[in-house]
This record gives structure tokens, C-alpha cells and sequence, in this order.
């Protein structure tokens, strides 16, 4: 059987349209997949190479969150993180109230995560068993490659570019196909209309992440089983976030993957994807 196509869709979702890739069966469980915040980053980057593999098992629904990639922004702009979460968090229920999803696994990767973590908060009965994958939401110490990401654009070169995405690897020179990530998404993230909306989105995190953090007292009441992943030697976010969130879920298992960065879904996809679907296939 051949893999499943990757289809684009235009799909409302309470205030805004979202661009959604969607792969697999609708009548297969739905999962939906939360990507990372980046210059240049949208749901293709994040999740096109493994959602044809999830969509043997899954009806995959990834959308470009909102600030990122092609879905509508919000009017008005939010002006702090939080505004973004929050509008992110009404983006993800209402494409899923549009799709016809009543509940659905989540994946969410690196922002993604705290915004996962949030929606599993705000609508417990929309989403069952999850994973998190290099997710913040929790207390940790800003590296200095999280530094130069977050302040890409006051000096938006491409040299300065390449440097950002070889820290997102563990072994950017021996990662395949780097070179083809840093144009596809350098173009992106310079795109005029992009770099105008991006500069004031990320200039919103530079002093608003600690809000991103979730108590314990608000962690421990999330009644799903959590899967978590996390590259031992991830720059861009460390390892101390997922050890504190291991720390305070009630229901959660962490996997540390050595010779991984931030890229855990490109980088240890052979051992992510059995575990995934052997953590999902527990709630089926």
C-alpha cells in the first residue's frame, strides 16, 4: 500500500481560516499535530516528512497556527504572547469543531507544547492520550541559540539564518537536506508581508515566555497520559523543561533521545514513531 497523500485546505476556525495539511482516512482516529514557533516555520516544516507514516493509523490534521505559514492573523494583532496562545487555542477548537473532530490525540512540538498543554487545560474533554516533543511551559534556562532566534530579525541575513537552523540539529553537517530547510525557509521568514508580521510577533516573546510557564498546581490536574520527548543535546530548548513537567504531570513518561537535537521528528523518527503509536495505540 502506498503512502497517503498530503492534501492543503482552507478550513474556518471560529474567527479566522486556517491553511490545514490533512493525510489519512476521516473515519481513522484524528490526531492533530501543534508545530514550533520560528522565522520561516509552518506546519509543512515541521510535520510533512512523518504525517504520511501517521496517516497509515491516523486521519492527521496539522494546521498552519496562526501568526505562521498561510492562516489568516487576527484582528487586532495580538500584542503579547498570551494573545497569541490564546488566539491559537480558539484556532485549534474551531478547526476541529469545522472538521467534525469531537475529541482527538494532540502532538505538540517545542511552542506547540504550551499550547498543547493549554488546550489539555481548557478543553480536557476535547483530547485524549498526547505527546510532547521538546515542549516549553515549563522553567528554563533561555540558551544562547534561543537568544539568536528570538532576535533574528534585527539582524535578518542569511549567514545569520544558517547559523539559527544549524542549532535546531544535533549534527547539522551530517543532517541531509539542511541546506534546503535554510532556503526554503530563509525565503519564508524574509517574505515582506511575513517579516512585518513575524518582527512584531517575536518581539512579543522577548520578555513575555516566563508567562508560557504552567504551574504545578495547574499541571497536575490534566487527566491525560502525556508521552514526552526530549533530545538530550537540544540547544534551542534544554532538557529542564521536560524534567519539570515530568516532574509535576500526574500521568506522564519522559524519553530522552541521545544524539538528538530540537529536530527530535526528523532526527529519531526510527524510535519516535513506534513509541508514538504504541502510547496512542494504548487509548484506540
Amino acid at each position: 500500500m502506498g503512502k497517503a497523500n498530503i492534501e492543503e485546505r482552507k478550513v474556518i476556525s471560529g474567527d479566522i481560516t486556517s491553511h490545514v495539511l490533512v493525510a489519512g482516512k476521516n473515519t481513522a482516529p484524528p490526531l492533530v499535530l501543534l508545530h514550533g514557533a520560528g522565522p520561516g516555520v509552518n506546519a509543512a516544516a515541521n510535520w510533512e516528512s512523518i504525517m504520511p507514516d501517521l496517516a497509515e493509523n491516523f486521519y492527521v490534521v496539522a494546521p498552519d497556527l496562526c501568526g505562521f505559514g498561510k492562516t489568516d492573523i487576527p484582528t487586532p494583532q495580538p500584542w503579547h504572547i498570551m494573545g497569541w496562545i490564546g488566539e491559537r487555542v480558539k484556532q485549534v477548537l474551531g478547526m476541529m469543531d469545522e472538521l467534525g473532530i469531537e475529541k482527538a490525540f494532540l502532538v505538540g512540538n517545542s511552542m506547540g507544547g504550551a499550547l498543547a498543554l493549554q488546550l489539555l487545560c481548557e478543553a480536557p474533554n476535547r483530547f485524549v492520550d498526547s505527546v510532547l516533543m521538546g515542549a516549553i511551559g515549563a522553567p528554563f534556562t533561555r540558551t544562547p541559540e534561543l537568544a539568536n532566534l528570538l532576535s533574528f530579525y534585527a539582524d535578518p541575513r542569511k549567514a545569520r539564518y544558517r547559523q539559527m537552523m544549524h542549532s535546531f540539529a544535533h549534527d547539522p553537517d551530517k543532517f541531509t537536506g539542511m541546506e534546503s530547510i535554510v532556503e526554503k525557509r530563509f525565503k519564508i521568514a524574509t517574505d515582506p508581508a511575513v517579516r512585518e508580521n513575524h518582527e512584531k510577533m517575536f518581539g512579543s516573546m522577548q520578555g513575555g515566555m516566563e508567562s508560557l510557564i504552567m504551574a504545578p498546581s495547574i499541571l497536575k490536574k490534566i487527566p491525560q497520559k502525556l508521552l514526552i520527548f526530549h533530545g538530550r543535546q537540544d540547544r534551542i530548548v534544554p532538557l529542564e523543561t521536560s524534567l519539570y513537567l515530568i516532574e509535576h504531570l500526574k500521568n506522564a513518561e519522559l524519553l530522552v533521545l541521545d544524539k538528538c537535537g530540537h529536530w527530535a521528528q526528523l532526527e529519531r523518527w526510527d524510535l519516535m514513531r513506534p513509541m508514538m503509536e504504541r502510547h496512542f495505540g494504548a487509548s484506540l
